[in-house]
């Protein structure tokens, strides 16, 4: 099974090149050109968590009138103690919507930015 590789700074999929050095295969996105190391493990920006869990996010449009598609799927890391409901949502078969923010990307506070599961377009 191929390994899926998402730019964990702007979720680029596709532009990804990889290089080989003496300490491992170090992955540069074309989008934004920032560089990591492809088996670093994910840690956690919120409670710097190891248990991380990749899930599919939606990202969706309006194709007619007030249809709402879903036109895209990209992964994005969850925490499995800061996102322990949205992962319980993934797990279920349900994407994650394309607004919600991972507390495993960006730092959450205390207000609990993020909860949100409406998949409605930016």
């Amino acid at each position: 099974m191929p390994r899926q590789m998402t730019c964990p700074a702007c979720g680029e999929e596709e532009d990804l090149v990889g290089e080989r050095t003496q300490e491992g295969i170090r992955i540069r996105c074309g989008v934004c050109a920032a560089r990591w190391d492809r088996d670093t493990p994910y840690t956690c920006a919120t409670c710097q968590g190891q248990d991380i869990h990749m899930r599919p996010q939606a990202l969706t449009q309006y194709s007619r009138g007030t249809q709402l598609s879903i036109v895209s799927l990209h992964y994005i890391p969850l925490c499995a103690e800061c996102d322990a409901d949205m992962l319980a949502r993934a797990n279920q078969q349900k994407p994650v919507p394309g607004q919600y923010q991972s507390a495993a990307v960006v730092r959450r506070g205390d207000a609990g930015e993020g909860e949100s599961t409406l998949i409605l377009p930016r």
